[in-house]
């Protein structure tokens, strides 16, 4: 069998150090950074965004050639004879690193070398670790020794079976052994599984597991997952656009902040507490006058640099340790949604009007076509089973003592970025606030609890929803139009609180391979262009193949944190979409502003005036 290959980009989001990747039918699990070969192996990236905000002396760095995983689960079973195996680490040795490792079969004549399956089930706890199920114990948890007799581990000889009664449920699944000892997997899903967690995780010396919120400080429980659950692996993943001094202030942004007053200003703006750096902006204006610069761009620099300079001061004058995400976007969203055109090294924009066609300059302010960006992704930590603040966060050395440097990636490519009208926000939320309300509190609230705002850096409001699903219906319409597949394709949402609002979408190239710049999505975002697209992307939300369900369920989706949004109609693929495809609502891009099926009145949606011309 060969060694198992995935791309350099996937080994952030959704196989980054903790994760389980399958190839060719075998499951790998990803080893901690601490394990990866570094001679030659990884090329440092630089990106001052991120790097900046990190302690002194983190890194971010790109693994080239490969990195170290070790086979998990390492039970298996033969799907011929169901006998089952425990693949050891020592029967994975080849005699030189790059080998093909050896492929698991079984080793019974009758079964004529069957390839050998991994086990369905892992077990897991909130404190990150993840271990085998311990199947002997299983299979002999009920069992009495006067009836079966005494069976050593290393005799037994366990077997999987599926009887195909129960409809294949847990009761129809059976865990047997040679001695007569038998349980079903019934109940396996219900609670904690009876064995002691260690602090294990698949190919490293155990740590211990210690719950700190337990009085007697005993180890979390575990807990029955199937291999391939999305709980195994809560990757956190922060982002960030190459928008540094030597590409996109060489214009009127760096003006702005060469002037000796404005930088005044940001200085008196950081001092005044959160929300009133608002009461400056009349000054701001009068700066931008003097320098012939945009007015709206100095503000929306002004409070870009307002908000990069309070975080440090706010946590006691260090850098955070803590990366946040919505500090990024705020910064790069008065670049993108600058009037003057940028010709740097990693940034290249044309912003234009959106054009009157549909009453898209109603709704729109700038169309600007991304001819050249460049993002770099890194990945800091994982979750395991819960992706809220009660789950333990474990580092990508697997919470080892190593190098203090971060897996990271680039991407170099292209886009369409998109800003909202904020006078059409407005009118859209003060016209339709009971209705959007009524639609959008109880995923908001359930979205605030998980905590899922500040881990992926958004405004939890009714306006990212919008916003996120016009970005959803945007993917799936540009890959139709401008030759992409949709995978090759990203969102990037911007939107800022209520008594703030701003907001934005960047769609672009997400890919570092020969995807990453063919130009096809830069002239969609043609004034002409762009207006076809944005309609048709809009009209094909009215009406789902899974409707009047999708369109008036209350809630669906991972933990019901969607509405009208269906595989059919709204989702995108997990690597196309930075919020795991929750919050998203169609009715709110194109209601009709009448009562439903149930009786419930919609919202008007934000885009039904240009359905309606």
């Amino acid at each position: 069998m060969r060694r198992p290959s995935i791309r350099t980009a996937q080994l952030i989001s959704p196989f980054g150090p903790g994760a389980l990747c399958e190839v060719d039918g075998q499951s790998f699990f990803i080893r901690g950074t601490g394990s990866w070969r570094k001679q030659g192996n990884l090329e440092d990236i630089q990106l001052p965004a991120l790097t900046d905000r990190m302690r002194p002396g983190m890194e971010l760095k790109r693994p080239i050639h490969g990195v170290s995983v070790s086979r998990f689960p390492r039970w298996h079973f033969c799907t011929s004879c169901r006998e089952m195996v425990y693949w050891s680490h020592e029967r994975d040795k080849t005699d030189k690193p790059g080998d093909p490792l050896p492929m698991p079969t079984c080793s019974k004549t009758a079964c004529r070398e069957q390839r050998l399956v991994p086990m369905r089930f892992v077990a897991l706890c909130d404190g990150g670790h993840m271990e085998e199920i311990d199947w002997y114990f299983w299979a002999h948890r009920r069992q009495q020794k006067a009836q079966h007799g005494q069976c050593a581990r290393n005799v037994a000889k366990l077997s999987f079976v599926v009887t195909g009664e129960s409809g294949g449920d847990f009761s129809s699944m059976e865990i047997r052994c040679n001695c007569g000892s038998r349980a079903t997997l019934e109940g396996i899903s219900d609670g904690p599984l009876p064995q002691k967690c260690e602090g294990r995780q698949p190919g490293e010396q155990p740590q211990g597991c210690v719950n700190p919120t337990d009085p007697q400080r005993r180890p979390y429980p575990l807990v029955m997952e199937p291999r391939g659950s999305s709980a195994l692996h809560y990757a956190s993943v922060i982002s960030a656009l190459d928008i540094a001094a030597d590409s996109s202030e060489t214009g009127s942004v760096a003006t702005l902040k060469a002037d000796s007053v404005f930088a005044s200003l940001v200085d008196v703006a950081v001092s005044l507490p959160a929300g009133l750096e608002s009461t400056l902006t009349d000054p701001v204006a009068k700066i931008a006058e003097r320098l012939a610069i945009d007015t709206g761009l100095a503000i929306k620099v002004f409070t870009a640099e307002v908000m990069r300079k309070r975080a440090p001061v706010e946590s006691g004058g260090d850098l955070p340790t803590e990366v946040s995400q919505g500090e990024i976007l705020d910064e790069e969203f008065p670049i993108l949604a600058s009037s003057t055109p940028i010709d740097g090294r990693w940034l290249k924009t044309r912003p234009g009007p959106p054009g009157a066609r549909y009453g898209l300059d109603r709704l729109f302010e700038k169309v600007v076509q991304v001819e050249r960006l460049r993002e770099v992704r890194a990945f800091r930590s994982f979750k395991r089973r819960k992706p809220g603040d009660e789950a333990a966060s474990i580092t990508p050395s697997l919470n080892r003592p190593s190098p203090i440097w971060l897996p990271a990636t680039q991407v170099l490519g292209e886009g369409i970025f998109v800003e909202f009208s904020k006078p059409a926000l407005q009118k859209w939320l003060s016209t339709n606030q009971v209705e959007i309300t009524a639609f959008t509190e109880q995923q908001l609230r359930a979205a605030e609890q998980a905590g899922l705002p500040m881990r992926m850096g958004f405004e939890a409001n009714p306006v990212f929803v919008m916003v996120h699903t016009f970005a959803h219906l945007l993917v799936n319409q540009l890959s139709f139009d401008c030759g992409y597949s949709s995978t090759s394709l990203r969102e990037r949402i911007y939107c800022g609180p209520l008594n703030n609002l701003y907001a934005g979408v960047l769609v672009y190239t997400a890919d570092s391979d020969s995807e990453g710049s063919m130009g096809g999505l830069v002239e969609l975002g043609s004034p002409g262009r762009f207006a076809e697209v944005t309609y048709r992307a809009v009209s094909r939300s009215e009406w789902c193949s899974g409707d009047p369900v999708c369109r008036e369920l209350e809630a669906q989706g991972l933990d019901g944190l969607n509405r009208a949004a269906c595989h059919a109609c709204s989702l995108v693929a997990e690597t196309s979409c930075t919020c795991s495809n929750v919050l998203l609502d169609r009715v709110l891009v194109s209601g009709r502003g009448k009562e439903n099926g149930r009786g419930v009145r919609e919202p008007l949606g934000f885009f039904q005036s240009i359905l309606a011309a």
